[in-house]
């Protein structure tokens, strides 16, 4: 009993000494605090190491991964009423060697700015994610504030080469002079192509994207009509990078015009774009001829990798 009383005037004073209240504001090493709550001073918080999945709880708050196969952390169900946590923010290091997966508890959703919303988040190794609690009870409970890399090179921007080679048969196309122009893709039936890790349909020229993220694609080609009976010349041509193939409408992502280019002309594309995982991108062309209803693709390359998430 004579311990608690001597402690307790101590435990005042210091109080005292280190926090202000001020027009409802409270200051800790201030008199003068500007906001609800001002530290004038450095700040900790829970820091925690874990290798194996589970939950995420209330206590705590920086979590490093540091397993090397693959775990999930399940975020806290979403409190309706008295114990809302709107504004609980959580921080995620994936230290280890395999994906860590952050997941909504339940049907709850995590808002990623992508869409509906999505069941859960994939931080490769190496990477960060900062999450806060919504307040809501359904659907995007927890919204997506970051997810980057610690590295100058994103983990993620695998490359995928998908025609390491170039295409040197030659390609019959119909020629058109009005619309719709884009009526044929150009695709790698033949020669080698190496290194194409399931991304690459050679048949029709396709890439689909293994995962969302951005992406850079660059593509080249030759028209020549040299081999065309009477070798008629080029009104125009057009090459293209096109999302999601279809013959009307395109999604065009980048073109490149020429205009009465004789029978043979070089055509380079470049570009980047955000594609959601499942979605294409392909290399099409459009001409017109002076003469005859075909025209000719040859020498074609056609390259993409993945540059972010």
């Amino acid at each position: 009993m004579t311990q608690k009383i001597f402690f307790l005037p101590l435990l005042l004073a210091l109080s005292g000494n280190l926090m202000y209240s001020q027009t409802g504001n409270i200051g800790i090493n201030t008199s003068d605090p500007g906001s609800k709550l001002t530290v004038n001073g450095s700040f900790a918080a829970t820091y925690k190491t874990t290798g194996t999945s589970g939950p995420v709880d209330a206590n705590d708050y920086y979590i490093a991964y540091n397993g090397n196969s693959n775990g999930t952390l399940t975020l806290p169900a979403a409190v309706n009423g008295a114990g809302n946590f709107i504004g609980r923010t959580y921080h995620f290091k994936n230290t280890g060697t395999a994906t860590l997966s952050i997941v909504a508890s339940g049907t709850e959703l995590i808002d990623n700015q992508s869409g509906a919303g999505v069941a859960s988040i994939s931080v490769p190794p190496g990477y960060y994610a900062f999450f806060i609690s919504k307040g809501t009870v359904t659907d995007t409970t927890w919204e997506l504030i970051l997810l980057s890399s610690s590295s100058s090179l994103p983990a993620a921007a695998s490359t995928y080469a998908f025609s390491t080679i170039s295409t040197t048969t030659r390609q019959p196309l119909p020629a058109t002079v009005s619309g719709p122009y884009i009526n044929g893709e150009i695709n790698y039936p033949q020669g080698t192509v190496i290194n194409t890790g399931n991304v690459m349909n050679t048949a029709n020229g396709r890439f689909t994207a293994a995962t969302s993220g951005y992406y850079m694609f660059y593509g080249s080609t030759q028209f020549d009509n040299g081999a065309v009976a009477g070798a008629p010349n080029f009104s125009w041509a057009i090459l293209y990078l096109v999302k999601n193939f279809s013959t009307t409408p395109n999604n065009v992502l980048v073109q490149s015009y020429h205009s009465s280019p004789g029978i043979l002309v070089g055509a380079n594309v470049s570009c980047i774009t955000y594609l959601n995982a499942g979605e294409t991108v392909s290399m099409a062309s459009a001409a017109a001829v002076t003469s005859g209803t075909i025209y000719q693709v040859v020498v074609s390359s056609f390259y993409g990798y993945k540059i972010a998430n």
